[in-house]
């Protein structure tokens, strides 16, 4: 037994190792790309960042929060190789799972699409997906071609989202899995693309066929709800042409003509769309976790590969999506070469020869925190779950997800399916100022509130600040932002100078530094 668990150990360790050697090759391929381009635009890159900014950006990028108080202080004391493991182990995590199982059903439904059941299923399966690392190309086809229960098979809650709609269906599918804009041609031919209408509706002709039909269980007062779908593909179904009424056939976007059976129309649709010869399907999905990690795509919108939008480095988005998919599409193995990277790592702050610099990733560009990062961001910052730990786990989990839901409804500026960062809109604002989720954690009189604790165990001026600007910003503060402080205190009217503590922690959770991925 001892035996064998050694060797089960070695072989583990030596597949580590094969892994960790293709990764770095892939990265150094990377980054003599991103440096030649920057040679090239005559740009000065910007240094490697330190590691409290590394270490804040990749759990935000990776686990969607900032890090924790432990989680800094154990990443400062960790020796050679740390980034690379904590790389590993971040996307080896359940944050990870969960934070990417939101980010994919935001891409596959949008925040709001669907239904509870809908939402609930398809989150389940993304997340267990992520989970086993299934190769892209395998998810991608489970989406298209799903078929039977969607309580036995969730990924059919993608299909039946769309309500089975063929245009609805091409419309997303098409942005999403070839970043084309075909959406355009539903109503007339592209005006700057080479894509017809009757493109957009031969491709459409492949989803005539799936039909569902709604399943119902008695709840507990014996009322009928709807609990589930059962989807399937039939011999009938077909599309016509708006204007001219003619019926209209399976065609890829190649030109090829589909001439098999009317069920078997999903399954040929999903091979073409995923075929390693597809030239839209592998850069797609590139290009967005390449804009989700460096803050830009290398084609920008995301859907919308074609001349009128080329690619900023078309030799590097080739060879990274040839790259993938020589690597059996392995999400973790593009993730890994993108984070692992020179371009990735270095530091936000820009030097004189490349302050302009918006294409060239010669500095780490500053993005955004989506609504969602923000909001659990926001948690961690203000000790949530320790001022509710009386509660236990089911009713913590369901108090943030009413949080994040009045959250998501503050930030709606009519547009909701277009949120995707936070933006700081004045309700909002209003909730962080007044709101008891802040309040409560800056109050240092409230029992278990992080004030409260940071002044309790801990008694100079300079130990409090670190600890503050630790748990917000993930970093210690400045000489200088030590030294204002300090003056502050002394020149405040508070009879109970705690209190300046507590404006401390309200600037630094409303400042502009919070907000962003940088």
């Amino acid at each position: 037994m001892k035996i064998l668990s050694l060797t089960c150990f070695l072989l583990f360790v030596c597949l580590t190792a094969i892994t960790d050697a293709r990764i770095s090759s892939s990265t150094k391929q990377l980054d003599r790309h991103i440096t030649a381009k920057i040679k090239e635009a005559k740009i000065q890159p910007s240094g490697k960042s330190n590691d409290t900014e590394f270490l804040r950006r990749i759990h935000l990028d990776l686990t969607g929060k900032i890090p924790t108080l432990e989680e800094i202080e154990a990443f400062e004391k960790a020796g050679r190789g740390k980034r690379q493991k904590k790389i590993n182990q971040l996307l080896n995590s359940d944050l990870y799972y969960d934070h990417w199982g939101r980010i994919w059903v935001k891409w596959l439904i949008n925040r709001n699409g669907g239904n509870q059941q809908v939402r609930t299923g398809l989150e389940k399966w993304v997340r267990d997906s992520l989970r086993v690392n299934k190769p892209y190309n395998q998810f991608v086809t489970e989406l298209l071609t799903a078929t039977g229960d969607t309580r036995d098979n969730p990924a059919g809650n993608y299909i039946q989202r769309y309500n089975l709609s063929p245009t609805n269906l091409t419309s997303h599918s098409s942005r999403l899995f070839l970043g084309l804009p075909m959406q355009c041609a539903e109503c007339h031919d592209h005006k700057t693309e080479p894509w017809y209408q009757e493109d957009y509706y031969s491709m459409a002709s492949f989803f005539t066929n799936v039909r569902s039909k709604a399943v119902y269980e008695k709840n507990d007062r014996g009322q009928d709800q709807l609990v589930s779908w059962v989807l399937r593909d039939e011999n009938k179904g077909s599309i016509r042409m708006p204007d001219s009424n003619q019926e209209i056939f399976p065609r890829f976007l190649d030109g090829n003509i589909y001439r098999g059976v009317a069920q078997k129309k999903r399954e040929a649709l999903s091979k073409w769309v995923t075929d390693r010869k597809n030239p839209y399907f592998s850069p797609a999905i590139v290009n967005r976790i390449w804009s989700q990690f460096m803050g830009r795509g290398f084609v920008e919108p995301l859907d919308a590969f074609g001349e009128e939008h080329p690619s900023t480095h078309p030799e590097l988005l080739d060879w990274l999506a040839e790259d993938f998919a020589r690597y059996g599409y392995n999400l973790q193995h593009l993730m890994k070469t993108i984070l692992n990277s020179d371009a990735y790592q270095r530091t936000s702050a820009k030097n004189s020869k490349n302050e302009d610099d918006k294409y060239y990733y010669s500095h780490a560009y500053i993005k955004p925190l989506s609504a969602e990062q923000f909001f659990y961001s926001m948690l961690e910052a203000t000790g949530f779950e320790r001022l509710q730990k009386r509660r236990d786990k089911n009713q913590l989990e369901s108090m943030k997800r009413n949080y994040l839901r009045r959250f998501i409804y503050l930030l709606d500026n009519g547009e909701m399916e277009e949120i995707e960062a936070f933006n700081g809109t004045v309700p909002q604002a209003l909730m962080m100022i007044n709101g008891p989720l802040v309040n409560d954690s800056g109050d240092h009189r409230q029992r278990g509130s992080l004030i409260n604790y940071i002044l309790k165990n801990y008694r100079t001026t300079k130990d409090r600040m670190e600890r503050i600007y630790l748990t917000v910003l993930s970093r210690k503060p400045t000489s200088k932002e030590m030294t204002h402080f300090e003056r502050y205190m002394k020149r405040s009217l508070y009879n109970d100078k705690k209190l300046a503590y507590e404006d401390l922690y309200w600037v630094l959770l409303n400042s502009a530094e919070f907000a962003l991925n940088h």
